[in-house]
């Protein structure tokens, strides 16, 4: 079954209201604000075909933002 697709401008757009509900961060300026959503080229129907390109590495996001970016991934597809 394929993902809905969406525009990197959406994606970012999802990921960022979703991310400013999280506690501790309404209304702060993070590295996924100042990031851009990017095509990965995915593998397979599981893999994301899309990231968020940032400075700081998927390693070291909170867990909860990178839940949300998942939960996002495992949604939408980025439409090229």
């Amino acid at each position: 079954m394929s993902r809905s697709t969406r525009t990197a401008r959406e994606l970012h757009r999802l990921v960022l209201e979703r991310i400013e509900r999280l506690p501790g961060l309404e209304g702060l300026q993070t590295d996924i604000h100042r990031g851009a959503v990017v095509g990965t080229g995915g593998h397979g129907d599981e893999a994301p075909n899309w990231t968020i390109r940032t400075a700081v590495p998927p390693s070291g996001w909170r867990l909860d933002v990178a839940r949300v970016i998942r939960e996002l991934q495992m949604r939408y597809d980025l439409d090229e």
